[in-house]
């Protein structure tokens, strides 16, 4: 709700616009990832009476990600399920494990671990992936 919903939406809505049929190009036009770029993909349940804390972190985390830490963070999203209002996706892509290692010791981060501290995430998994094609 409010603000950081609408900036949330925002930036869910850039990642929906990007992968649109009108912009998504063929296999053959993908570039293959550099050989180490690493994705994290996160799913988080939240408690619901913290969404707005969260978007307020996250928006800060990814935002910290994208423009602070030398170009190591090449893509942030935060993604919302349409069906569990309280459930979220993260999408983070870096350059390589040294700059996934250097993002955990961020402030921005620390602010995540924060939340998490405080009783804000039900429920987490996540998964690191080796990246193959970039589009």
């Amino acid at each position: 709700t409010g603000e950081h919903a609408f900036r949330a939406s925002a930036v869910c809505f850039g990642l929906m616009a990007a992968c649109s049929p009108a912009n998504i190009r063929s296999r053959s036009s993908m570039t293959s990832a550099a050989v180490g770029n690493i994705a994290v993909v996160v799913e988080v349940e939240i408690a619901p009476d913290r969404i707005d804390d969260f978007l307020k972190v996250m928006e800060g985390d990814a935002i910290g990600s994208r423009e602070r830490e030398n170009g190591g963070c090449l893509r942030f999203d935060v993604l919302r399920d349409q069906e569990r209002s309280n459930v979220f996706r993260l999408y983070e892509l870096y350059r390589d494990r040294a700059a996934l290692d250097f993002h955990k010791e961020q402030p921005h981060f620390l602010k995540w671990r924060e939340f998490k501290a405080s009783g804000g995430v039900i429920s987490q998994k996540s998964a690191l992936n080796d990246a193959i094609f970039v589009a």
